[in-house]
């Protein structure tokens, strides 16, 4: 039997994060809601799994703020609000100034709800 080791094992899970943001993207723009709903679950498999292993390696997935694709980055800043609530937010507040749709609006909402207090990051 083969041991991954933990970088090993963290890389894998960053690189299945970013592939699932960039299905999102696909999804999204062919109105593929059952696709995006798998999609989804299957993000917030590899954010769980990050989070558990000592020292919250979410963190790793800070690169991604400043990736090419806005799903991606979009997702990231979500998962990074609870760690480093102030580049998340410049992250999220770049996507809702973007203009680019739907995830601008989805960046909005979620900065109004931070800044309500309805929104907290976990």
């Amino acid at each position: 039997m083969i041991s991954v080791q933990p970088n090993a094992l963290v890389k894998n899970l960053v690189a299945q994060f970013v592939e699932i943001g960039v299905a999102q993207y696909d999804a999204i723009y062919v109105i593929d809601n059952a696709m995006y709903n798998r999609l989804y679950k299957k993000m917030e498999r590899i954010r769980a799994e990050l989070k558990k292993m000592p020292g919250d390696q979410r963190r790793a997935l800070l690169p991604l703020l400043s990736h090419p694709n806005v799903q991606v980055r979009l997702k990231a800043a979500h998962s990074l609000l609870a760690l480093y609530p102030d580049l998340a937010r410049s992250a999220l507040e770049s996507i809702r100034e973007s203009g680019i749709e739907p995830q601008n609006g989805e960046a909005a909402m979620a900065l109004s709800g931070l800044d309500e207090g309805s929104y907290i990051p976990r």
